[in-house]
């Protein structure tokens, strides 16, 4: 049993500061979006809010350790971090223009202050991002420092420890670049807005409706698990977050339904992993690339949606023959809400969206001011109407302001790392060299190029936030696809697409872990994520398809986009039905391996080759020969283990 700390702080006293600092990094960021530096006539640089935030978050996070510390001295070293990097950090943000202008001539007062900024970062990371980013971090410093004695193409030029850290502290191309501006300026705004969603009571009007919408169909709870995930996924930004949130509900109620726990773990595990494929929020992330490819945010959302369509598609027909084949029946009648019920009890939870659509697209507004207004929106309507008898109260906003502000700090501390390693590509000019030696690896075969891309996204995709995946893989492993032909925005959607999915991949697939501990003894982790990988097989297709069939992102004419999509479809269909081993009733395994062979055919880009589109009818026709099979010619059947 561990001892109690002698002399230790109020441990009150430390929950209050941490409340404190985490309520601090939410308003700032608001604050700056609504305009109010200018309303007080105060010039601010974008950058001295970033030095405002970062420390802000480094200071939380020293008090989390001191909460954890084991004894009172570390406890007191914990304590002593927080308060010297809070105000050295003060220090920075306060004079950073004048600090900016000395840091090229490296004087030793500069040295030391960027020293402190760059170790706590590091020491905050193994706490608030985990090992694997930490030694992504670790290897690129030590290439920083010593590339130039790396033999042939991969050397640097050299550069000293000192010009080092105060590059990577101070420069706005290192810890405080491009990645931690979007995730201040532009992601905790959203964030106050799903968490100000979660708090109202938003999640169980979606868990409500999708019940209401799905449950009466065979494999209901499944159904609704899926609708439920994809809905409050999108907002909030965390593959893991959205299976703690929903699956505590939609998990046990498939498994009283007969769905195995492994199976129920990956719906769940799959469904709150896409949420953050579907516009209009992405978990933030579409905001993020808009930002890096310099288009506006409608574009990357019309882009994103019909995968996102095509990805859940996939979900609904697994689930449903996976029901079929099993005889798994829809909700029971009593469990089912009213919709009309519903609706009239929750109609003001669509109104912050209407205002965040119109804000967007109508009014062409910032990203991050129409969150503020959406946030204010939905706070308004709150205060006024409740949900199952639930209204929020004036007394709870400080305490949604600091649970945004914990959500928020993890993130802020990634994307700050995330800059260390953009800003060692820079200095060290690697950046050019890594995407020479990626295509190099390939031979210069697009498809070669692609599959390395994708391996390399899923392995450094493994542990780490959504936000910090995609700025990473945006950085390093995207200009690669870009600098072949592959259109900017395809590229970027297919690293962010195998990003994610390191959530579900096996060895590190945090959404399918968590899931499969919510699921219980029954379903082991590694089991839950192979059972993942067979439901999410799509989306490890499907970004190999927009690279080639540019239809799949709305690129062409509308009758080849209707054909790209209705191919996909049908494919998709087909090869979920012989995954299954059911199209209207069980089918042997000939049946099933015709129908995989036909679904990958539709699947194959028209535009691939000079004959893709007779692939399409080939596919076609294998479809047609499988429904008349399956309607007239009785086949022996071959039962599939349980997934």
């Amino acid at each position: 049993m561990q001892k109690p700390k002698d002399n230790s702080l109020d441990p009150a006293l430390i929950k209050h500061a941490k409340r404190l600092l985490g309520g601090l990094m939410v308003l700032l960021p608001v604050a700056y979006a609504g305009n109010v530096h200018r309303l007080l006539e105060m010039s601010i640089y974008d950058v001295q809010l970033l030095v405002l935030v970062l420390i802000l978050s480094l200071s939380a996070g020293f008090l989390i350790m001191a909460e954890r510390a084991r004894n009172s001295w570390l406890e007191a070293a914990n304590l002593v971090c927080a308060a010297v990097i809070f105000c050295v950090g003060f220090y920075v943000a306060l004079f950073y223009p004048s600090i900016s202008m000395e840091a090229p001539y490296l004087p030793d007062w500069l040295i030391a202050t960027s020293a402190v900024l760059f170790i706590a970062l590091m020491l905050n990371l193994p706490a608030s991002a985990g090992i694997g980013i930490l030694s992504v971090v670790l290897i690129f410093l030590v290439y920083g420092l010593f590339g130039h004695l790396v033999p042939g193409e991969l050397q640097s030029r050299q550069t000293t420890p000192s010009e080092l850290v105060v590059y990577l502290a101070i420069d706005a191309n290192g810890m405080l670049g491009t990645a931690l501006k979007v995730a201040v300026i532009i992601v905790i705004p959203f964030l106050l807005f799903g968490q100000l969603l979660a708090r109202c009571g938003a999640a169980d009007f979606f868990n409500d409706i999708a019940l209401a919408g799905m449950g009466r169909f065979r494999g209901g709870p499944a159904k609704v698990a899926v609708t439920a995930s994809g809905l409050f996924g999108s907002i909030s930004g965390s593959a893991v977050g959205n299976v703690v949130g929903t699956g505590v509900v939609t998990i046990p109620m498939m498994k009283r339904a007969g769905f195995n726990p492994a199976y129920a773990g990956s719906v769940e595990a799959v469904a709150s992993t896409g949420g953050q494929l579907v516009p209009p929020v992405m978990g933030a992330a579409a905001f993020i690339m808009a930002d890096f490819i310099g288009v506006d945010y409608s574009t990357v959302m019309m882009a994103a949606l019909p995968s996102a369509l095509l990805y859940y598609l996939a979900i609904f027909i697994n689930v449903d023959f996976y029901a079929a084949k099993r005889n798994i029946r829809a909700v029971e009648a009593s469990q089912i809400p009213s919709c009309w019920h519903s609706l009239r009890q929750g109609w003001h939870f669509l109104i912050p969206f209407v205002v965040l659509f119109y804000t967007l697209f109508a009014l062409n507004m910032r990203p991050e001011r129409a969150a503020v207004l959406a946030a204010l929106t939905l706070l308004a309507v709150s205060l006024i109407f409740g949900y199952r008898d639930r209204r929020i109260a004036l007394g709870d906003i400080w305490s949604v302001v600091a649970s945004a502000g914990a959500a928020a700090s993890g993130l802020v501390i990634v994307c700050a790392a995330a800059g260390l390693i953009i800003g060692v590509l820079n200095l060290s000019g690697l950046a050019f060299n890594l995407t020479l030696h990626i295509i190099n690896a390939s031979g210069e075969n697009v498809f070669l190029l692609a599959l390395i891309t994708a391996l390399i996204s899923i392995v450094l995709g493994m542990g780490m936030p959504t936000v910090g995946v995609y700025i990473l893989l945006a950085t390093l492993v995207a200009p690669a696809l870009v600098e072949v032909g592959i259109p900017v925005i395809s590229a970027h959607l297919f690293v962010f697409y195998f990003g994610l999915l390191s959530m579900v991949t096996p060895p590190v697939a945090l959404a399918s872990f968590a899931a499969a501990n919510i699921a219980g003894a029954g379903a082991g982790a590694w089991s839950t994520s192979i059972a993942a990988m067979r439901l999410a097989w799509p989306a490890y297709v499907v970004p190999f398809l927009f690279l080639f069939a540019p239809s799949l992102i709305l690129e062409g004419s509308p009758m080849q986009v209707t054909w790209a999509l209705g191919s996909a479809i049908m494919g998709i269909y087909m090869v979920t039905a012989g995954i299954v081993g059911y199209m209207g009733r069980m089918v042997g395994a000939w049946f099933r391996f015709l129908l995989i062979i036909g679904g990958f055919l539709l699947l194959i880009p028209t535009d691939l080759f000079s004959g893709g589109f007779y692939t399409d009818i080939v596919g076609l026709a294998v479809f047609g020969f499988c429904v008349i099979c399956s309607a007239f010619i009785r086949t022996k059947t071959i039962d599939i283990p349980r997934i």
